[in-house]
Parts: structure tokens; C-alpha cells; sequence
């Protein structure tokens, strides 16, 4: 009984491994590549593009209208990033103040505990942030 259990088993695993396979062959043909690639821009990337499209379907604008307007997304995602790094380091600098006001409230112990707390807090989300610039 346990050798047909096993079979059976088995014979499900690759069945529902055809399944996927198949499922992304034919998502490929169906949406082509581009859909795939597309997940690997950045979002400006997406946006800009989607924009753009936008405004070619809104507005018919001409293939040199479209370069011409290109540089204006261009600027304007790189402020954007630029905007985000400044706030980022105002929001760190906001966060390391809070916390020491807080440790100033608190017992040797208490501010050990804290210090400790807050280094396990930053560690975990390095490893997440890592983790999710690898995919």
C-alpha cells in the first residue's frame, strides 16, 4: 500500500510540475517577453513609459514629439530620486534623535536593553533589504 501511495505521490508531483511548466510557456506566447522584462525596470521606468504611451494615445503625438519630451521624464525621475535620498536622510537623522531622547528617559539597564533592540531591529531589515535587491 505504501509503494502505490508513493507512486501516486509522485506521479501528482510531476503532473502538477508539467502543469506549471506549461502555464508558463504559453503565458510567454500569449503576453510575449516584453511583460516579462518589463517587471525587471525600475519603477520610473514604468512610469515614464506608461506615460508616455499616455500622451501618444491622448494627445497623438509624433515619434519626434515623444524624443522630445523624453528628457522632461528623464529630469523629473531624477529629482524624484534625489528628493527620496534627502528625505531619507532627514527621516535617519529624525529616528537617531528620537531614540536618544528616548535612552535619556531610561535606566542603564533599560537603555542597554533598548540599544540592543533597536541593533536587532536595523540588522533584520538589512538582511530584508538585501534580500530583496537580489530578486
Amino acid at each position: 500500500m505504501n509503494k502505490l501511495a508513493l507512486k501516486i505521490g509522485i506521479g501528482l508531483v510531476v503532473l502538477f510540475g508539467l502543469g506549471v511548466s506549461t502555464g508558463v510557456v504559453v503565458a510567454r506566447q500569449t503576453h510575449g517577453a516584453g511583460r516579462w522584462a518589463a517587471a525587471y525596470k525600475t519603477y520610473e521606468d514604468r512610469w515614464i513609459a506608461a506615460r508616455i504611451e499616455e500622451y501618444k494615445t491622448q494627445i497623438h503625438l509624433t515619434p519626434e514629439q515623444v524624443t522630445a519630451i523624453r528628457p522632461h521624464f528623464d529630469k523629473l525621475a531624477a529629482d524624484m530620486r534625489e528628493f527620496r535620498t534627502e528625505l531619507r536622510t532627514k527621516v535617519c537623522g529624525a529616528f537617531k534623535e528620537m531614540n536618544a531622547s528616548i535612552a535619556r528617559e531610561l535606566t542603564p539597564e533599560q537603555r542597554d536593553d533598548f540599544w540592543k533592540s533597536l541593533r536587532e531591529k536595523s540588522e533584520k531589515s538589512k538582511e530584508n533589504r538585501a534580500t530583496r535587491q537580489t530578486r
